[in-house]
């Protein structure tokens, strides 16, 4: 709450869509693109724009539109909100739903992303549409306060028995967000925007000639990100930098801290 009475949106509008986003951090500095997750509201990044607010980044965070229901769309909003900021090349950094935007965005616009950060990424995968449709039927027809219970549960169902306060903090914010904001149509484009990403085929050709340098981070156990996966893009970016992160479950990445936050940094922060 804090961070969000010190932080005003601001607002645009780009073929006929309402933006909003988060421009923070040092004006004079290196323009980073951060792209929420499946809250898709700027403000849920709030702890990374935070750590990097001390640096020297100039901040880019956007919202997603709940009107709109494919990546593709979206990397062109994120585009014309760059171009409004009078940003020509940015880094991107998208972690898991972030992820699918980030790589949708570099693909659509190589030569105005100079690094690219994955977390907790994989590539489109077209099997995943079955069980995502299914979802979606759901979400067409059941009551508001279930579809809102699903979604908590997906988010925040594997924290910890015994949360830190931290992560108390986190579940916190997706149950406000949740109950506060969430619409029917937020609901299914989320989805739909997914279903769009697993239709789309990369191809490490598609790249070639690319100057852009790639960190991909991953954690052992983390189970969206089997091994298969994780080998599929690797091959999507050649010369990327992979880390593996060892731990259980997603909390590392959930608290954007410790190793994670160390290894994201020195990327951003080295000259080659």
């Amino acid at each position: 709450m804090h961070f969000r009475q010190e932080h005003n949106l601001k607002h645009t509008e780009i073929d006929g869509i309402h933006w909003e986003y988060l421009s923070t951090g040092d004006t004079t500095g290196q323009p980073t693109l951060i792209l929420p997750g499946a809250l898709s509201t700027a403000e849920s990044a709030w702890r990374i724009l935070a750590l990097l607010e001390e640096e020297k980044f100039r901040l880019i965070c956007p919202s997603y539109p709940e009107r709109i229901d494919n990546m593709s769309a979206l990397a062109d909003g994120v585009a014309g909100i760059l171009s409004g900021e009078n940003i020509q090349t940015t880094f991107v950094v998208g972690g898991a739903y972030g992820s699918m935007l980030a790589q949708v965005f570099t693909h659509r616009y190589p030569d105005r992303v100079s690094r690219l950060v994955l977390t907790h990424a994989y590539p489109p995968l077209k099997s995943k549409a079955k069980g995502i449709n299914t979802t979606l039927r759901l979400f067409r027809v059941a009551p508001m306060f279930l579809v809102k219970r699903i979604l908590r549960l997906q988010m925040t169902g594997r924290l910890q028995a015994d949360p830190t306060a931290e992560l108390l903090i986190i579940a916190a914010q997706i149950h406000e967000t949740l109950d506060t904001r969430l619409t029917r149509q937020a609901a299914l484009n989320m989805f739909l925007r997914m279903v769009d990403f697993d239709q789309q085929t990369f191809k490490p050709s598609d790249l070639a000639g690319w100057q852009g340098q790639t960190l991909l981070i991953f954690e052992e156990d983390d189970p969206t990100t089997p091994e298969e996966l994780r080998n599929a893009l690797v091959a999507d970016y050649p010369g990327a930098r992979v880390h593996m992160i060892s731990s259980s479950g997603r909390s590392k990445a959930i608290l954007e801290s410790g190793e994670y936050i160390q290894v994201f940094r020195e990327f951003l922060h080295s000259e080659t």
